[in-house]
């Protein structure tokens, strides 16, 4: 069996033998993927414990959710009519009964109930509730087996119940009234049910002085009798009711002695269409003719995924189950089902191709289209890095000029001020941010032949000056004025009817000293406005 397999693991701890199933429900179909049976020759708790705990890890079921049963003189089990009433109600009503017929000891007690049968006149509607009821110490010990077991407690329940849940999967055991006969060890069950819903229980076992198989077998045939007894009363028209045995060998022997003693041959139970026993292989045959030894651990699985029934697992502690959804593939057997769906899956299919193709052609005229306008669209994107880039410099030098405005717009003034003599040689300029004007001082001088040509033209600087409205405050310090010499170069031939080549080589450059006025200035005034 493959590590990690899903399911349950239905466990029946009998007296001297250990039986396990491994399966999991899907829809009504129970697939059944391991099976186990093992003696115990030592029937103590301890022994027992320590078989199951080999066998876990033998077939590496670690973690896998567990079901088992609770039985024993401790556990009891009750029917108890109620008018019909809803769930929730039921279940607090059926609680107080609980505690009323345990008294004193029910902190000690854990118990379930399921509802198994509703009906009545049309006046009057009851429910008919199975009640189980356990020791709290017998709950905890089965908890401690399946943690030792590195196992998760799914569900703990009575033999009925597992009984019950098993006859779906047996042949010919939902219809009519029945009564299964389960017999293994020195213990053994008679459930009565009549089309697949409980009717009655008894358990039965050998007596302490008589441990042979036939004790247990003439008991057995002696619970039989009055479950025969009972139906002939309760059901007089009902038909003859049917016997289905199951548990261990010696089947032979008690359907002879069913037949001397009530007239009826029972039937042993074999597997029905509701379970599946592939997944076992080769041990196919081997489950089949074990199958009725089984019969309670199959319950014990299919219960499991039952969630409103019998379940003495406290909740804190409970494993859930859910049921696998189940898919019906029968209708692929019938040839004309079978080729309407052929044809469905073909046209989706055939769908799927034209819609890839036709996307396809799409995507490729888009990538021409964008390959064909790809040129055009470069041109565009470079157009408008240039924009933004001139926009930017714009910006730049925007900026640069709104600091330079003032001092440029002096120069122009200034020197459409100044006369051909006059060279300025340094200009000042300082804010006055409490007036708002600027402080310009002026440094040049006039160099000029005459000392009177120099200070005329110096005068219509300064006139110019003070006749322009923006310039206030005009302070003139007083003039520097003196006489310069200057070396000017002077070039003459003196053989002038020498050839034009001797000429050039007898030129020689003569310096003459000519003598300038120099008049040099210094104002200070102020500039609004600009």
């Amino acid at each position: 069996m493959a590590i990690g397999t899903s399911g349950v693991l239905g466990i029946e701890l009998g007296s001297d033998r250990l039986r396990v199933v491994h399966g999991a429900l899907s829809g009504n179909l129970l697939k059944v993927h391991d099976f186990a049976s093992e003696e115990v020759l030592t029937s103590n708790p301890e022994n027992l414990a320590q078989h199951l705990e080999l066998l876990i890890e033998r077939k590496r079921l670690r973690s896998c959710p567990a079901a088992l049963v609770l039985s024993g003189p401790g556990v009891v089990n009750r029917l108890m009519d109620f008018p019909s009433m809803p769930l929730n109600e039921l279940s607090l009503v059926v609680e107080r009964e609980m505690r009323l017929v345990g008294g004193a000891g029910a902190e000690d007690a854990a118990f379930g109930w399921e509802v198994i049968e509703e009906g009545g006149s049309k006046n009057l509607k009851e429910m008919r509730v199975l009640v189980a009821i356990a020791p709290r110490l017998q709950v905890e010990r089965a908890q401690e087996l399946l943690a030792r077991c590195h196992l998760k407690p799914a569900l703990f329940t009575i033999p009925p119940v597992s009984l019950l849940r098993s006859l779906m999967f047996v042949q010919g055991g939902g219809i009519g009234l029945h009564a299964i006969l389960y017999v293994a060890g020195q213990r053994g069950y008679l459930l009565g049910v009549k089309d697949g819903v409980w009717n009655f229980y008894r358990e039965f076992s050998s007596r302490a002085s008589e441990r042979t198989g036939d004790a247990l077998l003439e008991e057995a045939v002696r619970e039989a009798n009055r479950a025969l007894l009972y139906h002939r009363q309760r059901y007089r028209d009902g038909g003859e009711m049917g016997f289905l045995l199951s548990g261990e060998k010696g089947f032979e022997e008690l359907q002879i002695r069913l037949q001397r003693e009530t007239g009826i041959q029972g039937e042993v139970v074999r597997p029905g269409p509701g379970i599946d026993l592939s997944a076992l292989g080769e041990r196919t045959n081997i489950f089949a003719e074990l199958f009725p030894s089984f019969l309670i651990p199959l319950g014990l699985v299919a219960a499991a995924y039952c969630p409103e029934g019998i379940n003495l697992v406290p909740r804190a502690m409970r494993k859930p189950v859910s049921r696998r959804p189940s898919i019906d593939w029968s209708f692929l057997r019938r040839p004309g089902l079978a080729l309407i769906l052929l044809l469905v899956f073909l046209g989706f299919y055939l769908m799927l191709v034209f819609t890839e193709r036709h996307y396809k052609r799409l995507l490729e005229s888009r990538a021409a289209l964008y390959a064909q306008w790809s040129p055009a669209i470069q041109a565009a994107e470079e157009s408008r890095v240039l924009r933004d880039n001139e926009t930017l410099v714009a910006q730049s030098i925007g900026s640069s000029r709104a600091g330079e405005t003032s001092w440029v717009v002096l120069f122009k003034i200034l020197s459409r001020l100044a006369p051909p003599d006059l060279a300025l040689h340094s200009m000042s300029l300082q804010r006055d941010k409490d007036k708002g004007a600027w402080l310009v001082t002026l440094k040049g001088q006039v160099l000029s032949p005459d000392s009177y040509l120099a200070q005329t033209a110096f005068n219509r600087f300064y006139q110019g000056l003070k006749s322009y409205p923006r310039f206030e405050r005009i302070e003139l310090l007083p003039l520097d004025i003196s006489t310069v010499t200057e070396k000017v170069e002077n070039q003459s031939i003196k053989n002038a009817g020498a050839a034009p080549a001797e000429a050039a080589g007898q030129s020689k450059a003569e310096g003459v000293e000519v003598k300038k006025a120099k008049v040099q200035f210094e104002v200070r005034f102020q500039s609004k406005g600009i």
